[in-house]
């Protein structure tokens, strides 16, 4: 056996080497893209999902109203190949069946499914539609317009021009400008005409409706007269106490549709009949005392769910109840509960009230054993003020929720679903907003307490331009990402002998700026270390008293805040002679620092 060749490294030019091939791993991924394609006479919006493996079949997807692709991320376990189409053609929604009664979108969807379908070499038996109301509707028009056998639509609408007349969107979009009558009677036609002309019964039939929704007795039961005569038609009723309106129809029934969904795509052609999904019936006693129960116990619920802190606005919004329904009251009870939010430092507290307001299906994030509709669950909260006057530290955050009538005083952690992290700074301090599934907490200080702290900071401009103050530079932190442009927060602060004034900067990706002063053997991504004024045109001091400044730049980042002295500011009755000073020193030697690693890289590199 000949021992391996062992070759020196010693450079080469890249031209002797073979060109950059695709890497098969890479081309394999399997990764959802989104297109815009013409076909026929539209441009259509479409995602496609590759299969994953030796899982060969098409399932074709139509979206309901206000969603962009259907099912959102419920399909993400499904294998086989995916095509997800948009109802949007030329700006607006079109049923998948006409666009201003130009009944050529249906027959451009239809061209892209069988592009799709011919490239991947797959025959239509192979194919499944799949849809949710608006959805659930094309899926069906279109499998008896172009000969698909499997179907599966949950809550569709028959009567789709009396549907979209006065509909959001729909209306105007779909039945053309004035939605006049004889356009709604022209698309109330479509799907009974369909069903009364196909002849070919063989067919696999998935239908979801429940007696709970509305359009059950609007649309789905016109439906079943027709849909009854194919060979394997199944309905699914979907029954719950905690339905309540149309769209939960899919969300409860989502286990069955999609076990439903995975079998077509695999071929396998399940056959349920007429079947009925979950139950409405309560034990009325059983639910009064578990709820009952549930008021009593210690606990309250306390979730943020929005934050907007600005220098002149914070709102915190989310959900704060008492859970259950006191048997006294009645569900009633919750209209009646007070809310606050606590911040609590060193054993001491400030309160701000909060206001009550209704969020929509709170009973469906909430439900626990019984139903109960926690209609006034929700809370707002204007919150600047409290912020502004609080003195500097870590705040732990809690919601009281309080019901008089009931003697019930509770405060909770207030937690988040997803973490928030929000700034803003004025008059020389930073508010901190940041949540996550454990705590809420608030954070103040002062920007102009901080110290470098090992950052990196280099001031490329510093200067007034009229009433403007033209400000950037380079600032990262060595070791921690600054890849993207909310990685860090960047302040500008004016301190002077009666006022302080405090104005975001933003982070701009400059990587030709900051490549020179990374350390040599710092990899890190720094690309967006690089801040500006938020104007192109500079920081407007218009309103800043006259007067002579300290300026300092400060970056929030994480759980650090760091900051460099920049220089200092006159600012005179006349704006346009206003001047600035960058202070020497620091700036001078880090560019001074830069220029040697410069000069040290192209030595290198000649050599």
């Amino acid at each position: 056996m000949e021992p391996t060749q062992v070759r020196p490294a010693n450079p080469q030019h890249s031209d002797t080497l073979p060109h950059t091939s695709e890497n098969y791993r890479t081309a394999t991924i399997r990764t959802p893209e989104i297109r815009v394609e013409k076909y026929g006479n539209w441009e259509i919006e479409y995602e496609f999902t590759p299969a994953a493996g030796d899982h060969g079949n098409l399932l074709v997807v139509f979206s309901s109203v206000g969603s962009k692709y259907g099912f959102g991320a419920a399909l993400s376990g499904v294998q086989c190949n995916v095509l997800r189409i948009r109802d949007r053609f030329d700006g607006g929604p079109s049923y998948y069946v006409a666009r201003a009664m130009d009944f050529s979108v249906s027959d451009a969807v239809e061209e892209l499914i069988t592009h799709y379908r011919e490239k991947l070499g797959l025959e239509r038996e192979t194919v499944v539609l799949a849809g949710s109301s608006k959805g659930g509707s094309a899926a069906i028009f279109y499998a008896l317009k172009y000969g698909y056998r499997h179907i599966v639509a949950s809550t569709p609408q028959y009567f789709i021009g009396s549907y979209s007349q006065g509909h959001g969107v729909l209306g105007e979009w779909v039945l053309g400008e004035g939605q006049p009558q004889e356009n709604v009677d022209r698309l109330d036609s479509v799907l009974p005409e369909l069903l009364a002309e196909t002849t070919d019964l063989d067919r696999n039939i998935y239908l979801f409706s429940s007696t709970k929704d509305y359009q059950y007795e609007e649309h789905v039961v016109h439906f079943l007269p027709a849909l009854r005569k194919y060979s394997n038609f199944n309905f699914f009723m979907v029954e719950s106490p905690a339905l309540v309106k149309h769209a939960e129809v899919t969300r409860q029934g989502l286990s069955v549709i999609l076990s439903v969904i995975y079998a077509l795509t695999e071929g396998t052609v399940p056959r349920f009949g007429e079947v009925q999904v979950g139950s409405n019936e309560v034990d009325d006693d059983a639910a009064t005392e578990h709820l009952s129960d549930l008021r009593a116990r210690d606990t309250a619920a306390g979730v943020l769910t929005a934050a907007q802190l600005t220098p002149e606005r914070a709102t915190l919004s989310g959900h704060a109840f008492l859970p259950g329904v006191s048997a006294e009251q009645g569900e009633e009870a919750g209209a009646r509960e007070t809310k606050q939010l606590v911040l609590v430092r060193d054993e001491q507290a400030w309160v701000a009230d909060a206001k009550t307001v209704p969020v929509d299906q709170l009973y469906l994030k909430y439900f626990d054993t019984h139903f109960a509709s926690y209609k006034d669950g929700g809370f707002t909260c204007e919150a600047r003020e409290l912020f502004d006057t609080l003195p500097d530290g870590v705040y732990d955050v809690f919601a009281r929720v309080t019901s008089e009538s009931e003697d019930i005083d509770r405060r909770v952690p207030l937690v988040a679903y997803r973490a928030i992290d929000r700034r803003a700074a004025s008059a020389g301090r930073e508010v901190v907003l940041r949540g996550d599934a454990r705590s809420v907490r608030v954070i103040k200080r002062d920007l102009t307490a901080a110290g470098p702290g090992g950052s990196v900071f280099a001031l490329k401009r510093f200067a007034m331009e009229g009433p403007r103050l033209r400000v950037y530079g380079v600032f990262f932190l060595p070791g921690r990402n600054a890849d993207r442009a909310t990685h860090s927060t960047y302040y500008l602060t004016l301190r002077g002998a009666d006022s302080t004034h405090t104005v975001a900067l933003k982070a701009v990706k400059r990587e030709d700026k900051v490549r020179p002063h990374m350390a040599p053997g710092d990899f890190g991504s720094y690309s967006f270390g690089y801040f500006t004024s938020e104007d192109k045109e500079g920081v407007d001091l218009s309103e800043v008293p006259p007067g002579t400044y300290t300026a300092e730049i400060a970056m929030s980042t994480g759980g650090g805040l760091f900051a460099h002295q920049a220089g200092e500011l006159e600012v005179r009755e006349n704006r346009a002679s206003s001047v600035a000073r960058r202070i020497s020193g620091r700036n001078e030697r880090v560019s001074t620092r830069a220029r040697l690693r410069r000069g040290l890289r192209r030595r290198l590199w000649r050599s």
